[in-house]
């Protein structure tokens, strides 16, 4: 029935949005846990990238699993351990249980993020597609900003423990009405799982990731840091000879000669890049530098999020009018106009300025990342929709988290080079402390007798310098992506360079793969 897929669609989009509000709502408790469970800095540390790691690891085989038993299946086992994931933490008595139970709940929402597009793309034909997923779209890039606001409104009258309680009735909702309204769906013909493969691809995302998580941290020259990236390079590199020789693969060849699904796919990791810049850098500029609260900070941040909804729900009828290429390319470019006007801001800036750039940031990666997602899933097909969708979503996230370190080590240069003038009247403590920082430097100024406010508003001047290089750099990645969108992408009705494998299991509602 076409209500029920849109009820479905509905209880997909609550999955989402709660798996991906973790990604961001614990940073706002970390103070709180340090206290409570007496962490130290590595072990809040680890708290956030244990999360982080088996979230972008588990998402390939999850996704190959899912085609294989039944889509709706494992994602419901995705919700399910999520939950017990969560309970876990918010019952952890220490540091190291709650370490343990955040690597836990990254495991179960690296299974259902990926499994949620999948279930999506098999539910909907070509006809309501493009609709649904820029609605998922819109929910999946909800998530992220909601963290900050939902913790901060939660931490002003509960515990630390809050933050995880809240996942539960969250979670319990989306498994009882995912059984009830979620289709099933699988590959009826599934190959040979090629279980070595996909070990060898989960081990090169997590030491990719980890590699860049671990730069800014201990430094790009450092051996842990090396050993990693280098190790990540090993393990992909005897991916592709083991995927060369394989009989069974764990990706066909066609899907990555089909343009919809290698371009989309490009296009998808450019707006994560800019969207992750904007939305864990100008969080700390709204806070450290504007003097706002982390709600008043979250709710800053609604321009954005209203253009995302309005342009991901609607970015179905631009696709039908202009096509894939110029919806695509056309979202890119108010994507890169919004990111020119944040790398603009200073000191004496206005919020209402800040307002609009942040609006054509939302309304272009709504319109983008939606009709690209759209094409990405037409190319995957019925069969190959979990594998598709995993693939797409770990290259996303894995493109996220090292666009947030390099970019980091970039507004961190920028930030320290520019200060160092100004911090020669303190103590040297208190100099390499704020240099650390602008959240550091902030709170010395804070403490400072007399000279706080020429403190604030030289670190507020060198973070500003930083979040301008790197907005640029971001509008520059968008705008190479505007650049091979329109020179690659298929146009209105045209088809991808290759055949998408066994597009009709995925377009026809009452398509084999369905039960």
């Amino acid at each position: 029935m076409p209500a029920r897929r849109w009820w479905m669609l509905g209880v997909t989009c609550l999955s989402v949005v709660v798996v991906n509000l973790d990604l961001t709502i614990l940073n706002i408790a970390l103070p709180a846990i340090s206290a409570a469970l007496h962490a130290g800095t590595g072990d809040l540390q680890w708290l956030v990238d244990a999360y982080s790691l088996v979230f972008a690891g588990i998402m390939l085989p999850a996704g190959m699993i899912g085609d294989r038993l039944g889509r709706k299946r494992v994602l419901l086992a995705g919700l399910a351990v999520f939950l017990v994931a969560s309970l876990w933490c918010a019952l952890s008595a220490s540091a190291g249980e709650l370490i343990a139970a955040r690597a836990l709940m990254g495991l179960g929402a690296g299974i259902v993020f990926p499994l949620s597009l999948a279930v999506v793309s098999a539910a909907f034909g070509d006809e309501e597609r493009p609709r649904a997923i820029g609605i998922l779209t819109a929910a999946i890039a909800l998530g992220l900003p909601l963290g900050p606001v939902l913790g901060g409104l939660l931490l002003q009258h509960f515990s630390w423990h809050s933050v995880f309680w809240i996942n539960v009735p969250a979670a319990c909702v989306a498994l009882a009405a995912g059984v009830v309204l979620m289709p099933e769906s699988r590959n009826p013909d599934p190959p040979p799982l090629d279980a070595p493969g996909g070990l060898l691809a989960t081990a090169a995302v997590i030491c990719l990731v980890w590699g860049f998580i671990d730069g800014p941290e201990h430094g790009w020259t450092s051996a842990p840091t090396w050993g990693l990236l280098a190790g990540s390079a090993a393990l992909l590199a005897a991916f592709v000879l083991r995927e060369r020789s394989a009989a069974h693969r764990i990706v066909g060849p066609a899907l990555f000669a089909d343009r919809r699904f290698s371009w989309g796919t490009a296009a998808t990791v450019a707006v994560s890049v800019a969207l992750y810049g904007i939305l864990f850098f100008f969080p700390q500029y709204l806070q450290s530098v504007a003097g706002d609260d982390p709600i008043s900070a979250g709710l800053r941040l609604l321009p954005m999020m209203a253009g995302l909804l309005v342009a991901g729900g609607a970015a179905d009828q631009v696709v039908r009018a202009a096509g894939t290429r110029l919806t695509v390319a056309a979202g890119l470019a108010l994507l890169t106009g919004g990111l020119a006007m944040l790398s603009q801001v200073r000191l004496a800036t206005g919020y209402p300025f800040v307002a609009v750039g942040l609006a054509l940031c939302g309304l272009g990666t709504g319109a983008s990342i939606a009709a690209a997602m759209n094409a990405v899933m037409a190319a995957a097909g019925g069969d190959e929709a979990g594998t598709g969708a995993s693939l797409n979503s770990a290259l996303r996230n894995a493109g996220g988290a090292i666009a947030v370190a390099v970019l980091g080590s970039v507004l961190s240069t920028a930030y320290a080079g520019d200060l160092r003038p100004a911090l020669a009247a303190l103590p040297a403590r208190d100099a390499a402390t704020a240099r650390a920082s602008i959240t550091q430097a902030a709170a010395i100024a804070d403490r400072l007798p007399a000279g706080g406010s020429i403190l604030r508003a030289a670190a507020g001047t060198a973070f500003l310098h930083g979040l301008s290089l790197v907005m640029l750099i971001c509008a520059a990645v968008a705008a190479a992506a505007i650049l091979t969108s329109l020179r690659y992408l298929p146009g209105r009705g045209a088809p991808g360079s290759a055949p998408a494998p066994q597009a009709p299991a995925a377009a026809a509602p009452d398509a084999g793969t369905r039960r």
